[in-house]
């Protein structure tokens, strides 16, 4: 039986390395790489949106659940803005008191009925199919920018 041993040099340098890797990655690169892959599924819904009055598409966003929320993970997703508030707008034609007003929204409430359908109406989703048919992109755009961080992470 012979007695072998393995000599590791360079090993402070290397974890040095890794603890600033991990700081780094544990917060803002895995912040901004799920935000990656949330901006493609925004792109993608947007594109496959139905248009109407182009409100939809407009307020179709990327966003990211706050890290309390979500305790030692990053999560992104893709939303329609809510109603902000009312605004009102008034008619071209006056109403029978003079001039009359409508209600318009900033965002559009309906998309829960395009995407869910009502018990009059059929589903019509554009959100989920977009997401599921396009996940390799988001996936890849993801992995991109989280290689691209670590890459930095790791050069600095």
């Amino acid at each position: 039986m012979s007695n072998g041993s393995l000599t590791v040099v360079g090993l402070g340098n290397l974890q040095a390395d890794f603890e600033r890797l991990a700081r780094s990655v544990g917060n803002k690169v895995v912040r901004d790489a799920v935000m990656a892959g949330a901006r493609v599924a925004r792109d993608k819904t947007r594109q496959a949106a139905k248009v109407r009055t182009g409100k939809l598409k407009k307020n179709i966003e990327a966003t990211r659940v706050k890290q309390g929320e979500t305790p030692g993970a990053a999560t992104a997703g893709v939303r329609v803005k809510k109603p902000a508030g009312k605004t009102s707008k008034a008619r071209k034609r006056p109403g029978k008191n003079g001039q009359s007003t409508t209600t318009d929204y900033e965002a559009p409430f309906y998309w829960r009925f395009l995407e869910y359908g009502t018990s009059k109406m059929a589903a019509a989703p554009f959100i989920r199919p977009t997401w599921d048919a396009n996940l390799t992109d988001i996936e890849k755009a993801t992995a991109d920018k989280l290689a691209e961080g670590i890459d930095n992470a790791i050069t600095r």
